[in-house]
């Protein structure tokens, strides 16, 4: 079974994907010796949406960029989708993914040995898919990862300012479970502030992770994948507009509940209305 083409699906306006990802799907093909094909959803969006919705991380609203593997027997492999967290986390993971495929010349999925005992998902997470951003839409501070909710198999965190404000949440888990996750965010928000829209998913591989992803991977999950699902509000009304998810947490009185909740933007409390009456 031979490669014989590379896919990528992007769009012209997103940073993610030109010119970074434009470049690197190129230096990919190269690298494999195939032709490059580019489905740009402004212009083949019946096309990209078929790729997506059959081999790639689909949802009403994808991210982009993606990128497939075509093979001449006919299979399709999904083996990119770019970083939401900031377009040097995905150059990065673009790197890592170019550098295994000028080490191995191929892709596979390690599964770990027979009887190896599944980790902590937690671990994982903190170790090779959080990372230092920016705050956006409320100002210019960095942005760090709070852990919300966690078990074996699963966590949820979310990008945080010092001033409170969420940035983005982001399940992550062995599947997508974008029920679950909904729930929970409808569980801290309430249902008229979580759109389908705004959910977005995407499949992490341990080849594009860097260090020992890839050997560690397994250990956490049976298909040697880790499933994301980002949950980041896009306003569409100015009252949208002057409202935010913040979280429950203030470092200096030790108090909070470290939960979402929503306020107007601009506000500084730091608590939510329950624990501010405490």
């Amino acid at each position: 079974m031979l490669i014989k083409r590379v896919s990528i699906v992007l769009a012209q306006w997103c940073p993610h994907c030109v010119p970074l990802s434009l470049v690197y799907g190129r230096r990919m093909a190269g690298m494999l010796e195939v032709p490059v094909r580019v489905l740009d959803i402004d212009e083949q969006l019946e096309r990209a949406d078929s790729l997506v919705r059959s081999c790639g991380d689909w949802c009403e609203d994808y991210l982009i960029p993606q990128v497939f593997l075509e093979y001449d027997n006919g299979e399709v492999k999904h083996v990119f989708t770019g970083f939401s967290e900031a377009v040097p986390v995905t150059e990065a993971r673009w790197n890592s993914l170019l550098s295994f495929i000028g080490s191995q010349q191929e892709f596979e999925r390690r599964r770990p040995k027979e009887g190896v005992r599944r980790k902590p998902l937690a671990g994982f997470v903190e170790k090779y898919l959080s990372f230092e951003g920016q705050c956006r839409r409320h100002c210019e501070e960095p942005a760090s990862f709070t852990k919300l909710s966690s078990s074996e198999d699963r966590l949820v965190g979310a990008y945080v300012c010092p001033g409170g404000f969420v940035s983005r949440v982001i399940y992550f888990g062995r599947k997508a479970d974008i029920v679950g996750f909904n729930h929970f965010l409808e569980d801290h928000v309430g249902k008229d502030f979580v759109n389908s829209r705004d959910l977005r998913v995407a499949t992490r591989y341990g080849w594009e992770l860097g260090g020992d992803a890839l050997s560690e991977i397994g250990n956490m999950s049976p298909e040697g994948v880790i499933s994301e699902v980002y949950w980041t509000v896009y306003p569409r009304t100015d009252e949208e507009k002057n409202r935010g998810v913040f979280l429950c947490q203030d470092s200096r009185e030790k108090r909070g509940c470290a939960r979402l909740f929503i306020q107007g933007i601009n506000s500084k409390n730091r608590l939510c209305p329950k624990c501010r009456r405490l």
